[in-house]
């Protein structure tokens, strides 16, 4: 559990996401390390559009959304 109280989901690729659809109350997505940077703003943008929660959206690379 997070300090939100959220349990993490870890996201590797934005089919990842359709997993937590029923639980957006219940569950946060974070972003795995190995992520490539275009597929980080996709899973940010999908996320954000669907009403998720990102742990870390930025991560290591900082975005310009």
């Amino acid at each position: 559990m997070n300090p939100a109280g959220l349990r993490v989901y870890v996201v590797k690729n934005v089919a990842d996401l359709d997993v937590l659809l029923m639980h957006t109350k219940t569950y946060a997505a974070e972003i795995a390390h190995n992520v490539s940077s275009k597929n980080r703003v996709e899973i940010v943008t999908k996320a954000k559009s669907l009403g998720l929660k990102v742990t870390n959206p930025k991560g290591r690379v900082a975005l310009e959304a």
